[in-house]
């Protein structure tokens, strides 16, 4: 296997561009600019690597494309109106349902998906999430955690065929005015990471599958020494063995690295480092050697090389893409483990 794919939402040129990436260099070359009936923001490529999900968030409305599995090249299937303009897309594990958080309507749709990926209208909207700004479904699919920016909460679902239940407690609050964005699971399911955009901090809690509760254990700032701006956290990424994590920060243009402690799941800052200019959307390959960022003012997506033993990212490939890029995504050729 020596190549991957790498999908680009590029919002201001209306399409989504798709790159190959040489997996022993880091090599990228542009395959495919696939024109989108509106302006791309999310991607989110599905467990099995069939699809790929994109937000049209101007347009308020869900996207789905067919993924080449040898070439990695997208094939549109069918947009359906959603119920807010999409802030984040994601599906379970069998892409059956694709959920939808939409940060300016303050809401969190669930999506039906046929059995080649089509969407269908939203059967399901949680309304009453002021700000929402993820959905992500935990390892074992059974539950659906929702980070409420405006709320300064993480909304906890239980997950069954695509039908959500407000878990018991409903949430879990976090500090005030941190801002929680995004998401990301430890490989074990036993810990949660929340990247918080406007306290620029990283919210470690322990997470309960049995009972879907989160359990605050740290709180790191990611936010390099002595920049005095207002953070402006963007993504969260780790690796996929869950050893390191990789947070963005658009206002002083960096990345934050952190090795992870596979005890506890404890961060540690290994050190800072400058990015694309405004690095909205990042992403890390299945293999965990590569690091995808694009940089919304640059209109560049970058390439860093992880070190297997420190996680440092060093810069190897850079390539332009469409006008404003936001999110990226990657998917491996064949297997599209994502």
């Amino acid at each position: 296997m020596t190549q991957s794919f790498i999908y680009v939402s590029c919002a201001a040129s209306r399409r989504i561009d798709v790159f190959s990436l040489d997996t022993l260099t880091g090599g990228l070359a542009l395959r495919q600019s696939l024109p989108t009936p509106g302006s791309p923001l999310p991607l989110r490529v599905s467990p099995d690597g069939r699809l790929l999900l994109a937000g049209l968030r101007d347009e308020d409305a869900l996207l789905t494309c067919s993924i080449d599995r040898q070439n990695g090249l997208l094939a549109a299937l069918g947009t359906v109106s959603s119920p807010g303009a999409p802030a984040y897309v994601s599906c379970d594990a069998a892409a059956r349902n694709a959920f939808v958080a939409s940060y300016s309507g303050g809401l969190l749709a669930v999506v039906p998906l046929d059995a080649e990926g089509r969407p269908a209208p939203a059967v399901q909207v949680e309304t009453g999430l002021p700000r929402a700004h993820a959905a992500l479904a935990d390892p074992t699919g059974r539950w659906l955690l929702a980070p409420v920016l405006g709320a300064d909460a993480i909304h906890v679902y239980r997950l069954d065929d695509g039908r959500l239940t407000p878990n018991a407690p409903p949430l879990t609050t976090v500090r005030p005015g941190s801002g929680p964005r995004h998401l990301v699971f430890s490989p074990d399911d036993r810990y949660v990471y929340c990247l918080n955009e406007l306290d620029g901090s990283i919210d470690l809690f322990a997470f309960a599958a049995d009972t879907g509760t989160l359990t605050l254990k740290q709180s790191v700032s990611m936010m390099p020494h002595g920049f005095d701006g207002a953070p402006w956290a963007a993504e969260l990424r780790a690796t996929p063995d869950g050893g390191f994590l990789y947070a963005s920060d658009r206002r002083s243009s960096t990345l934050a690295v952190f090795s992870v402690e596979r005890q506890n799941g404890q961060l540690s800052l290994f050190g800072h480092y400058p990015a694309e200019p405004q690095p909205r959307g990042m992403a890390i390959d299945p293999g965990g050697r590569w690091l995808a960022v694009a940089g919304q003012l640059s209109g560049h997506l970058a390439i860093h090389a992880i070190d297997p033993e420190t996680g440092y990212p060093e810069p190897r490939a850079r390539i332009a893409t469409g006008e404003d890029p936001i999110c990226v995504e990657i998917r491996d050729q064949g297997s599209g483990i994502r």
